[in-house]
């Protein structure tokens, strides 16, 4: 059912999927936790990029830039250990063995998708947390691939679709090929 939603993502951007095949195995070691297996191929039909020149979803990247496992890193780093992160207040970014944020995503107007993680849950359900400026904090309830489908196509998906800015969405790569 999921990979559907990325087939349709590729469909509604006339992308022709890339079959990458990306080290997940190091990437969840790092984590400690699987990850949501239609983000994995959505990240393996597009490699690394940005959606109608707004969302760019992270994913393997070797400049770094878009990397999931060095952004979350960065976070990591500048966070407390106990409590909420002020910059993510009520969240905070998730450790090993705890529930917290994961980032998957960033878009333009200050947009940050994560998914709210533990590693004792089935990836496939963890909720989407998102805030935009000026927007407060949301929590989705759906799949990765399917989010970003609607994100992208689905003018009556507020406050986070972009449909009706970018009627034809597209996808543009950026950087080596992973």
């Amino acid at each position: 059912m999921e990979e559907m939603w990325v087939e349709r993502i590729a469909e509604t951007t006339n992308w022709e999927p890339l079959r990458l095949e990306l080290p997940w195995n190091s990437m969840e070691e790092d984590l400690g936790t699987a990850l949501p297996a239609d983000y994995k191929k959505l990240a393996e039909t597009f490699g690394t990029g940005e959606f109608s020149e707004f969302m760019r979803v992270l994913s393997v990247d070797a400049t770094r830039q878009f990397d999931l496992t060095h952004i979350w890193h960065t976070y990591l780093d500048t966070s407390p250990e106990e409590g909420p992160d002020p910059v993510l207040k009520p969240y905070q970014v998730y450790r090993p063995g705890r529930r917290g944020l994961i980032p998957w995503a960033f878009a333009e107007m200050e947009c940050s998708y994560f998914w709210l993680a533990s590693a004792e849950e089935d990836p496939a359900t963890w909720p989407i947390v998102t805030r935009g400026n000026p927007y407060p904090w949301h929590e989705v309830s759906m799949s990765t691939s399917e989010f970003v489908y609607r994100v992208l196509a689905d003018p009556e998906f507020e406050p986070f679709s972009i449909a009706r800015l970018m009627p034809e969405p597209d996808f543009y790569p950026i950087g080596p090929v992973s």
